[in-house]
């Protein structure tokens, strides 16, 4: 195949995909060296230089005919069509190939990137003879992630130390779209909301949290009726829950606040919403635990009834549209139980013998549950509860 004769263009009247040019080199430097660029595998700082030879490897690319890498154009903000980013796939089997792309700063968060995937991997399919094409990215960049789902493709999973990014192994996320499949996102993506009351407040777990996130689990309150549940306990678990905190609301399975002083916006506990992706589509249970300095002063019953709130909100209103949420304590939990109790919820029953403790005793597991017709009633208007931990 000839460069650049022989490239094809595509179009889909908002983005054009194209052969690069001389001209786009300045843009490349520019996007490049722009900080979101480095949760890709590309060199920094990178020079003209440097960014006329990546070009002059690609245009040979072409005439051995792999991979296949396209600039990408839209416009911008005047209305002005120019350079956007770039994108491509490489074959790395017959039938199958990896796709990667990078958008420039000006044209992020416009749709440019998630158009140009549709795009090449149209083209790919009918074109290029593949059948399967293969996303891969750095563990936590969820805006490439946004593209790849919003285009159908299914998460397949998080590989351990297999991304290469200046001299350092990380771990990476990857997912695949086959020529079959349907271009629409697989799985619903939970809304996580930042919601308060004025006193308390949900909000993502962000850094400045680790040392009072790992105090609450270490607790040995905590850890006697915690101990054997999935919580971040060491610094390097928890930087990964920050890291990949988008993740599990992106595949409908999970979501995770910190609960936060409204005032001090300091961390005084955790709430997580989970089991949406159950064989019950409609209701989803909840666990909660507070750091030792903010138990008894009502943070964990008024971060519940903000997450009852947004569960039982309607889809179309931003909300989760549940019909119920449960939760379950351990028996002997006081103070886990008159939480569910202070905001309404009804006992429903026993798990017997299932819950294993620190100390190696195996208790029952105390059931409660709410429906979404009891909380739009009198029970969201209970009391706070006199403690809040659990």
């Amino acid at each position: 195949m000839r460069f650049p004769e022989d490239v094809p263009v595509l179009k889909d009247g908002r983005v054009t995909l194209r052969a690069h040019r001389p001209e786009d080199i300045d843009d490349l430097v520019e996007q490049f060296n722009d900080p979101e660029s480095q949760l890709t595998n590309i060199p920094s700082p990178v020079t003209k230089e440097q960014a006329a030879d990546y070009l002059a490897r690609h245009a040979t690319a072409w005439e051995t005919g792999n991979p296949c890498q396209f600039a990408v154009e839209a416009d911008d903000d005047g209305g002005v069509r120019r350079f956007a980013g770039w994108i491509g796939v490489n074959e790395k089997a017959p039938g199958i190939a990896e796709i990667g792309f990078v958008t420039h700063p000006r044209t992020r968060r416009r749709g440019v990137a998630m158009a140009a995937v549709r795009l090449i991997v149209d083209w790919a399919f009918a074109e290029r003879n593949i059948d399967t094409v293969v996303w891969t990215t750095i563990a936590g960049n969820i805006a490439s992630w946004r593209v790849a789902w919003r285009n159908g493709f299914s998460f397949e999973g998080v590989s351990r130390g297999t991304e290469p990014r200046r001299g350092e192994l990380l771990d990476g996320w990857r997912a695949t779209l086959l020529s079959s499949d349907s271009r629409e996102p697989k799985t619903r993506w939970l809304p996580r909301p930042r919601l308060s009351d004025g006193r308390v407040v949900l909000r993502p777990v962000q850094v400045e949290d680790e040392a009072r996130c790992l105090e609450t689990v270490q607790d040995r309150d905590s850890d006697l009726w915690l101990a054997d549940l999935p919580l971040s306990r060491n610094s390097a678990a928890f930087r990964g829950q920050v890291r990949d905190a988008e993740l599990a609301p992106s595949l409908g399975r999970s979501v995770q606040w910190a609960i936060a002083d409204a005032e001090t916006d300091a961390y005084v506990g955790g709430l997580t919403m989970f089991g949406f992706d159950g064989l019950d589509q409609l209701s989803a249970e909840v666990g909660y635990r507070s750091h030792p300095d903010s138990r008894g002063r009502g943070y964990v019953s008024g971060a519940l009834r903000l997450a009852l709130d947004q569960a039982f909100a309607p889809e179309d209103a931003g909300g989760y549209g549940l019909q119920r949420v449960s939760l379950g304590a351990g028996d002997g939990n006081v103070a886990s139980q008159a939480v569910a109790r202070a905001c309404g919820f009804t006992e429903t029953g026993r798990d017997r013998r299932c819950y294993r403790l620190s100390d190696d005793r195996v208790v029952d597991l105390v059931r409660f549950d709410m429906l979404a017709e009891e909380w739009a009633g009198a029970a969201r208007h209970a009391p706070p509860a006199p403690v809040s931990h659990g």
